[in-house]
């Protein structure tokens, strides 16, 4: 099972019916408990909306628990998803923020940052959901690679995704050394050309190893900062779902200031983003 429990928060914004249309066809897919929760003040006139709303997106009664918690947005969803065992969080993101949102953070992106479990963001969310038809995978061979490339697995066979793309980024230190030291850009070029034969080898060896037999995974191999060029490729090629590997840290400002590897991915998202959290990650 891809996901077993999965958890949205919920406001009275124009895109929250939208996004629990989202969270009702994911709940169904992955046959998933879904927990709804709200940050704010509880009355009985706005719980009889919230319920209202749900309601109207075909969400059966007791088929979901609704969560009322007051407090720091960001803070409270955090602090559910620990307690309620969530293992997908889904949330709607907008494709661009401005630059005092990104530096300060919405609320979007501290999920995507700091939340405990797998997260979902929806570029576009709709009450009809367009196909994925094609999901896209990072792949940078550390710990967190194979349990991401087999979620997207589990995912893409879920939703009868036709295709598959496994994305290595790869960098050459000596390259600019290379070309410095000899002044010859045929050299350099060659050093590239033999490197990123090694890279396709190890992604084919890769694939093989996670033993996926009923899928036509496609691999892809790109020179260039890791987050900058597989977001580019996905968005120049119509990527509809890209999954990658939970950040190792949470970062500090000078790393969103100076794009560390995924800031750029956070920061302009080239379609709806899969950010995958191991199974029994600290």
């Amino acid at each position: 099972m891809a996901f077993k429990k999965i958890g949205l928060a919920i406001t009275f914004s124009p895109n929250s019916q939208a996004l629990l249309f989202e969270a009702k066809r994911f709940r169904e897919l992955f046959k998933a408990e879904l927990v709804l929760i709200h940050i704010g003040d509880y009355s009985e006139v706005l719980n009889a909306e919230l319920t209202k709303m749900i309601d109207e997106t075909g969400i059966a009664n007791g088929t979901y628990k609704l969560l009322w918690q007051e407090g720091d947005v960001e803070d409270s969803i955090l602090e559910l998803c620990t307690t309620e065992k969530i293992d997908l969080l889904i949330a709607g993101a907008l494709i661009k923020e401005n630059f005092l949102k990104y530096y300060i953070g919405s609320v979007a992106r501290t999920l995507m940052r700091e939340a405990p479990c797998s997260v979902l963001l929806l570029t576009q969310p709709s009450v009809v959901r367009a196909p994925f038809k094609k999901i896209c995978v990072s792949v940078d061979f550390s710990s967190l690679s194979e349990p991401s490339a087999r979620k997207a697995y589990e995912v893409s066979s879920l939703l009868n995704c036709k295709e598959l793309f496994f994305i290595r980024e790869f960098q050459l230190p000596a390259l600019a050394t290379t070309v410095y030291d000899s002044g010859s850009k045929e050299e350099a070029q060659q050093m590239r050309r033999i490197w990123q034969d090694e890279e396709k080898n190890k992604m084919e060896l890769f694939v093989r190893e996670l033993n996926i037999t009923d899928a036509d995974v496609k691999t892809v191999c790109l020179y260039g900062k890791q987050g900058w060029e597989a977001s580019n490729w996905v968005s120049e090629n119509k990527g509809d779902l890209f999954v990658i590997p939970s950040p190792a840290r949470k970062p500090k400002l000078l790393d969103r200031i100076f794009q560390h590897d995924w800031e750029f991915v956070f920061k302009q998202l080239p379609c709806s983003l899969l950010i995958v959290k191991p199974e029994n990650a600290d």
